[in-house]
């Protein structure tokens, strides 16, 4: 039986944002370096016009970087305007105790903490802390930008883009369908859910609010990137990019070659395939394959009410539970199970964690994500007291898998954890 309580102290408690309007909307040429010519020129010389976001010390921008928690807590609270008055109060005098653990009253992200508390814009997790350094991930972005400006869009059916993915009935699902409706996300490529997101494609959307709030408009109407063909006629003269070599120049007419599209980059060790050819790639959204326990394709479920023990207990039914980062994400995964259960209780599930502590050290485990085939190897395994929270704090050492189930079996007085790293994605087209 898995016991909630611990569960409950670790449960991400989303940033929350109220709405306001926006300033007015100016077409600008300015910009930084390393974003006029791109896709994020107009967005980041927008906010930069309206001093919300000035770049780093260098002067450079870098659209490409993620950014953590309280980046985007700054960006919004400023983009904003009615919080000013409160954070410059902060600034002049903080209040003798913090309202986290993990934050001071003397970071230079205090005041805005402060600020965005005092009016229910955050509330930080379940076990105390803000994770102000913490990577802010896709669904987390959307969610905290839709709830700024009010936007709520259907709450189980899953609206779908090519430009963002979605799932129905998740805690992010009305805010991406608002997302989708009021096209806020750039129609080009397409944002992975449980994936870090960048500086630009966060800058872009906040970008698109502001554009829509100030025109009064329903959607945001303005340029899209340029989407250019798989493979466009050049000139013989254009064979060699200066900075990187050949090009890929291939001869398709014996007369004009032709420049094949370069593939946009790739996070390291992952391989791009029309199909993921291996034996545990699932074609479930979430799941999970254990071969060495003979535990194959086992869907893994989200909670759609993760504050209460009901809520939490009943992906259990399908398989097993998931709660914090996603695969890919870069911070701590708990996939949960049961290893005993009632008499009673004859569910096919009750018990398919009674063998987790057979897992040894170089194990492998195969997780299906959002298309993409997530390899892990076990590195060790630890008993710990139901009360225990120290092993799923986010302490910037990198991504990790954790199965976590009760312990010994048939008891509920400690907690049996199996630590593992990723080694290899697969990832589908």
């Amino acid at each position: 039986m898995l016991m909630n309580e611990l569960v409950r102290r670790l449960i991400v408690s989303m940033v929350l944002v109220t709405a306001a309007s926006m300033v007015s909307h100016v077409v600008i040429a300015a910009g930084f370096p390393d974003t006029v010519g791109t896709d994020y020129q107009d967005s980041f010389a927008y906010l930069q016009e309206r001093s919300v976001i000035s770049g780093y010390a260098d002067g450079y921008a870098r659209p490409g970087a993620p950014l953590n928690r309280v980046e985007a807590l700054k960006i919004i609270l400023e983009a904003e305007g009615s919080f000013d008055g409160r954070i410059a109060s902060y600034k002049k005098q903080m209040p003798p105790l913090g309202l986290f653990f993990d934050t001071a009253q003397t970071d230079w992200y205090a005041p805005y903490i402060e600020a965005a508390f005092e009016k229910n814009v955050i509330t930080g997790y379940q076990d105390g802390s803000f994770r102000p350094d913490q990577y802010l991930r896709v669904e987390e972005a959307v969610t905290m930008l839709m709830r700024t400006f009010g936007e709520q869009g259907t709450k189980k059916k899953a609206e779908l883009s090519s430009y963002i993915e979605n799932q129905p009935n998740e805690w992010y699902t009305a805010s991406i369908n608002a997302a989708i409706t009021r096209n806020t996300v750039m129609n080009k490529g397409r944002l992975r859910l449980g994936t870090a997101i960048t500086r630009g494609q966060f800058i872009d959307m906040v970008y698109r609010l502001h554009t829509v709030r100030d025109s009064n408009a329903f959607v945001y109407s303005g340029p899209e990137p340029q989407i250019y063909p798989v493979t466009q006629r050049v000139t013989n003269d254009i064979q060699r990019d200066t900075d990187n070599g050949p090009t890929g120049v291939v001869q398709t007419d014996g007369v004009t070659p032709q420049v094949q599209a370069q593939p946009q980059q790739q996070p390291q060790n992952v391989t791009i395939a029309p199909k993921i050819n291996h034996p545990f790639a699932s074609e479930k959204y979430f799941s999970i394959s254990m071969p060495s326990l003979g535990i194959t394709d086992l869907t893994i479920s989200h909670p759609a009410d993760a504050l209460t023990k009901d809520g939490v207990l009943a992906p259990l039914d399908l398989g097993v539970g998931h709660l914090f980062s996603y695969p890919g994400g870069g911070g701590k995964i708990m996939v949960y199970g049961h290893s005993s259960g009632y008499p009673w209780d004859v569910s096919e599930y009750t018990k398919i964690f009674r063998r987790v502590n057979e897992l040894q050290e170089g194990d492998k485990i195969y997780i299906t994500y959002a298309g993409k085939l997530h390899i892990y190897q076990v590195t060790h395994e630890q008993t710990i007291l139901a009360k225990d929270t120290a092993p799923f704090n986010d302490d910037g050492s990198g991504e990790e898998l954790i199965l976590y189930t009760c312990w010994p079996l048939d008891s509920v007085s400690q907690r049996y954890l199996v630590h593992a790293v990723p080694i290899e994605t697969i990832a589908q087209k």
